[in-house]
């Protein structure tokens, strides 16, 4: 990860409120992060019509900066993240992780949002649904509550 004094020069740090400075680190690392994962993907098969080992190839960005897929054989594109836990997700995975680690030590909502820097709604949205997830993964086969 670079480090601030990598990333402003010592004239522009002196004009930056010290969080403005941890905000633009952190946002440049989450970029840096974005694109090492985009170069790893690999679908063993396609999420929208299935094709085993299917021909992709890179085909744009979301407005979020999450890198699309297109699929040779149905023609549809997915971004990287289908299925997984940032799916529709605007909030980069360095957010997400912070989160996960948030959430077991009973943080409440207005901590953990200023800790990954979001608004407490979306803090709450995101932890909604970290444990759903959780759910679905300790409760595969519950449709119903289970007791």
């Amino acid at each position: 990860m670079l480090q601030t004094n990598q990333i402003l020069t010592s004239s522009i740090r002196a004009e930056l409120y010290p969080f403005q400075v941890e905000k633009i680190t952190r946002q440049v690392n989450d970029f840096i992060l974005s694109n090492k994962e985009s170069e790893e993907c690999s679908f063993e098969i396609c999420p929208k019509c299935g094709a085993v080992h299917p021909r992709l190839t890179k085909a744009g960005f979301t407005a979020a900066g999450k890198q699309m897929l297109r699929c040779h054989e149905c023609g549809k594109r997915f971004v990287i993240d289908h299925g997984e836990l940032t799916y529709y997700s605007h909030q980069s995975q360095a957010k997400w992780d912070d989160l996960i680690l948030e959430t077991p030590n009973g943080n409440s909502m207005k901590e953990t949002a200023v800790k990954i820097n979001v608004h407490e709604t979306t803090a709450f949205r995101m932890r909604h649904k970290y444990l759903h997830s959780l759910e679905q993964t300790v409760y595969p086969l519950c449709t119903e509550r289970c007791d």
